[in-house]
């Protein structure tokens, strides 16, 4: 995965940044409610590789929609 690719599909609700050496992270363009943090979503995710971000943002995306 690279970061463009993450960053299309990702982009508009999150800014991800970091470095192949550091990690990455994923904060989101607008912070959550408590209540949201509440059902166990997060303001931030982060990653060891781009691919690790990818499935913990997929996983957020997944329980948004649970409600």
């Amino acid at each position: 995965m690279k970061l463009s690719e993450l960053a299309e599909k990702y982009g508009r609700r999150w800014d991800i940044t970091g470095s192949g050496t550091e990690g990455w992270t994923a904060v989101r363009r607008q912070l959550i409610r408590q209540e949201a943090l509440d059902r166990g979503l997060s303001n931030v995710r982060c990653g060891n590789t781009l691919e690790d971000l990818a499935a913990r943002l997929k996983e957020e995306e997944a329980a948004e929609w649970k409600k």
